[in-house]
Formats: C-alpha cells, structure tokens, sequence
C-alpha cells in the first residue's frame, strides 16, 4: 500500500501523557502502511522524548527529529515541507496535527477517506474543524500582500447580532488540518511571513483566494484539547498586541 497521506506532528514540552494519548490513538486507529509519519519535538522532557521515540516503531514508514529550542510552528512547517527533502511531502495529502490532538474513534480513517472519496467531483483539498474569526486591525492588509492574494473581496462573517456582520474568514482550526499537496504547492505553504500564530486563519484565506471550497469534517477526531503551552504570538499581520 502506498501511503495516502503524510502526517506532520509538531510536539512541545514534557507533557507525558498528552503525547502517549495522541500516539497511542494513532497507533491503534491508523491502518498499517496508510500514512507517513513526521514528528518534530521541541524542547520535550524525559518522558515524552522517550515515549516519542519509542512510538515511532508502530509505523512502517517514519522520520523524528527532537530538539532543544522551542522553534514556531510555521518555521517548523516551512522546514518540514520546503526546507528538508526527507520530509518534503510526497503523498496525495498531508495532514497537520498539534500535540494537543487525539483520534476518538476506531473508523476514524475509514470514515475520513470516504468522505474525501465522496467529494472528489466537488474538488476537496482543504478539511477540518469548522471555525470563523473577525479580521483585527491590520489583517486585511497583511492579506492583501500576500502573493497568493487574488483579489477576492472579504468574506463578511456573523456576529452576534443576526443583522451585523464583520469582515473575518471562516477557516480549519490549525490543530487538524487535512491539506492536498498540490494544493499546498500551489500556494507555497506556509506564507514565509508566518512564524507561530494566526497560520490556520491565514490558510483559510488563501484556499478561499484561489476559489478553492473548505470541507468543514472532523469526525473522531478531538482537537484543542489542553491549555495553550509555551509560545504565544500576536496574530499574524495584527497590529494590536493580543491573542487568540
């Protein structure tokens, strides 16, 4: 079986437990020889470095690397995918995946791949977890310089009030995040601007640029299950200095 899909893994910190959750559920719901699987570790402590490692053996086709600096997600993902052709992608898909992620359900896989089989005629290259975020001040034209910006107008998303609504994007939250290759190639994923936050907003952005649809799916899947940890960033192009 060739691999339908590389999975990127970025995990940070001694968060032993947390780590064997994510792994174990792949372990146990990941058919064999389905994936490819890449694991960067920053600044990870006894436990969960070992554990990683030790994990790595439940799948055929593997690459790790663990490291002392805590370097942001989208430098890692520039790396991973541009930077390093032993992690460069060369399945029909990848797959995105925070440490703070887990499979719940044993037909994870099977449901996923129907679903993207499923939706083949709709032109599906971009799925996750359904998620909508307001621009701040300075979004819209960091957006507008992106090279990937076609002109599209600003999608305009809901509020609270049903009358009002306010120029945001509707996007896949970054901690799963299916993504086709030539998709990705495309428009050179991750934006060299990005370092560690705002990334899942961003791409959101860019597919609705290029007139490409979001397939909001998450089935058996948990994501964003711990408190943030370690880095925390400004949103990327935000001129205020807060978080999301």
């Amino acid at each position: 079986m060739k691999p339908f899909v590389t999975i990127y893994i970025l995990c940070y910190g001694n968060y032993g437990a947390m780590h064997k959750r994510l792994f174990d559920s792949l372990a146990r719901f990941l058919p064999p020889g389905a994936a490819r699987v890449v694991v960067w570790g920053n600044q990870l402590g006894k436990q969960s470095a070992k554990y990683i490692l030790n994990s790595m053996d439940a799948f055929e086709d593997h690459w790790c690397h663990l490291q002392d600096q805590n370097v942001p997600k989208y430098e890692v993902m520039a790396e991973l995918w541009r930077g390093n052709d032993a992690t460069a992608p060369t399945t029909p898909w990848v797959l995105w995946l925070d440490d703070d992620t887990h499979i719940t359900m044993p037909d994870w896989w099977d449901k996923t791949v129907e679903f993207i089989e499923a939706k083949k005629a709709e032109n599906i290259c971009y799925i996750g977890q359904k998620w909508f975020v307001h621009h701040l001040a300075g979004q819209e034209q960091f957006i507008k310089e992106a090279e990937w910006y076609t002109g599209v107008p600003v999608e305009m998303c809901p509020t609270r009030s049903p009358e009002v609504t306010k120029p945001g994007i509707t996007f896949a939250n970054g901690a799963y995040v299916w993504l086709r290759t030539d998709v990705l190639r495309r428009i050179k994923w991750p934006d060299q601007r990005l370092v560690h936050n705002g990334g899942d907003t961003l791409l959101g952005e860019a597919i609705r640029q290029q007139g490409l649809p979001f397939h909001p799916f998450k089935y058996g899947v948990k994501g964003n299950d711990a408190k943030r940890r370690g880095r925390s960033d400004k949103p990327a192009g935000s001129k205020l200095n807060t978080r999301r």
